[in-house]
């Protein structure tokens, strides 16, 4: 059984030559066959037409002339055009000839004076074609090969001495094996130079299709080794051709693949180490409470450091499931027009507590003080106080908080919304993985303790579905800016 890719194109290309060259054969033997038959009956047609008249030259000559030299004329011509020549009378008595061959004396018939004569009427009578290939009414049925043979009438009037008439047939054979040895010559040659031009052909598809099946096979082996775990190996790539676009799509999927099984990992190291903290502080607390070390007076507040954890713990949890509804397009929007400017005092105030532990100045720069996007305000709500949480986690004491709302001169579809601090910026190197699940930029989280890294993946994954965009822009040392766009409703006034 063939499998390999090469065997069969090979034998496709063998079997696509093979039906090829006989089409190709037969054609050009029917036409060969043709070409050279029609060849033969023009030349025949000539020496037909010389011996009509050098016979009217005889007859209307003096009788008493010996007709050995029109006799020695066609026989001259028949050698030449390798043929037999026959003037036929109208009952069928042959009564010149170039010669009558011995295997057919026993099939010609003798007339009164003595004469050969033909035995089938068919073969003196006018034939509707030109000429005729084959046995010729069984004449030829013992030679074994095929003869052609013209037919031509000819009718001589005014032979002196008394004007008479003679009309008969006159009769040319020629074997069509002497015919057809240009017809053969031909076809060997065409034979010999198809085979060297298949064998040509096929060494060139050999080579091609090595060097596409070549890919291919190591793209085979290479993915074997991605399905053990292995990301190590790539496909080499050479040329600018399909098969080179579809090594390097094969490279660029391995590297995907292994992004996608290191965010695996990490997401499962960063998921054990934010529920492992919580459970090791839950689990000595309630211990201690159980086995008496920590006094009655002092357990309310370990308590409440255990209802603190748990909290965390369920913030995480509903964070994951969210996020995990999200990006399996679970979520549905409820897109309706509204107030972004009204939307962002909301969360400001919301979150007003947290501002001033840290005296932080807030400020609010709205472009016109109603701004109307279409969008899901609840979710658009959890972007807002995200950015905001995210905002005065790192920026210190005393710092400021800036919310800006505006459009775009060539944009006015669109609204952006932007949310400033002047904190410790992000490093440039980390500014493409700020927006990945769990991605923290304190490595030690000592610095963040309160938060999981999900609340800016959970912000991307809502703007995403709103087909909008975010982006980050931030220098180390000088705080951060995350913008975000919605669409601009039509309306001018609130639902």
């Amino acid at each position: 059984m063939i499998r390999t890719m090469f065997s069969k194109v090979l034998i496709l290309v063998i079997a696509v030559l093979i039906i090829s060259f006989t089409l190709t054969g037969i054609i050009m033997n029917a036409s060969l066959n043709r070409m050279v038959a029609e060849q033969k009956v023009q030349q025949l047609k000539v020496v037909s037409e010389k011996v009509i008249n050098a016979l009217d030259t005889l007859l209307k000559s003096d009788y008493s002339r010996d007709p050995f030299l029109f006799i020695s004329f066609i026989q001259t011509l028949a050698n030449n055009a390798d043929s037999l020549i026959w003037i036929v009378r109208d009952d069928g008595t042959i009564i010149f000839y170039s010669e009558i061959p011995d295997y057919l004396k026993g099939k010609l018939e003798v007339s009164e004076e003595g004469w050969p004569k033909l035995p089938d009427s068919r073969q003196y009578d006018k034939q509707p074609v030109e000429y005729e290939i084959g046995d010729y009414f069984g004449l030829f049925a013992d030679t074994g090969v095929d003869w052609v043979t013209i037919n031509q009438h000819f009718s001589i009037e005014n032979i002196p001495p008394y004007n008479m008439k003679v009309s008969g047939v006159l009769l040319i054979h020629s074997k069509v094996p002497s015919m057809y040895q240009l017809k053969t010559s031909i076809i060997i040659v065409f034979v010999v130079s198809g085979f060297v031009g298949c064998v040509i052909a096929l060494l060139f598809v050999a080579v091609l299709t090595k060097r596409i099946t070549k890919p291919l096979n190591q793209m085979k082996k290479v993915a074997r080794r991605v399905a053990s775990g292995e990301f190590s190996e790539r496909v080499n790539v050479r040329g600018k051709d399909e098969i080179a676009e579809l090594s390097a799509s094969f490279n660029n999927m391995i590297v995907a693949l292994e992004n996608l099984e290191s965010m695996r990992r990490d997401f499962i190291g960063n998921v054990s180490h934010e529920l492992r903290t919580p459970l090791t502080t839950i689990k000595g607390f309630t211990e201690g409470i159980l086995d008496g070390v920590i006094p009655p007076e002092k357990q309310g507040s370990y308590l409440a450091i255990v209802l603190d954890e748990t909290r965390r713990m369920q913030k995480l949890v509903n964070d994951l499931l969210s996020l995990a509804k999200m990006q399996a397009g679970e979520v549905t929007l409820n897109m309706t027009d509204f107030d972004i400017n009204e939307l962002i005092r909301r969360s400001v105030i919301s979150l007003q507590h947290i501002f001033i532990e840290k005296n932080l100045e807030f400020q609010a720069d709205f472009e016109s003080e109603r701004m109307f996007v279409n969008a899901d305000s609840d979710a658009i709500q959890r972007v807002i106080i995200n950015l905001l949480h995210n905002a005065v986690k790192f920026t210190p004491e005393n710092g400021e908080i800036r919310v800006r709302t505006y459009t775009e001169r060539t944009e006015r579809d669109k609204v952006y919304i932007s949310v400033e601090d002047n904190g410790k910026g992000i490093p440039k190197a980390e500014l493409p993985y700020i927006f990945e699940r769990f991605y923290k930029t304190d490595k030690s989280r000592s610095a963040d303790r309160s938060g999981v890294g999900l609340g800016l993946a959970i912000a991307r994954n809502i703007i995403v579905a709103h087909n909008e965009i975010i982006k980050v822009e931030s220098e180390e040392g000088h705080g951060s800016v995350f913008t975000f766009s919605l669409r601009s409703a039509s309306i001018s006034e609130p639902y």
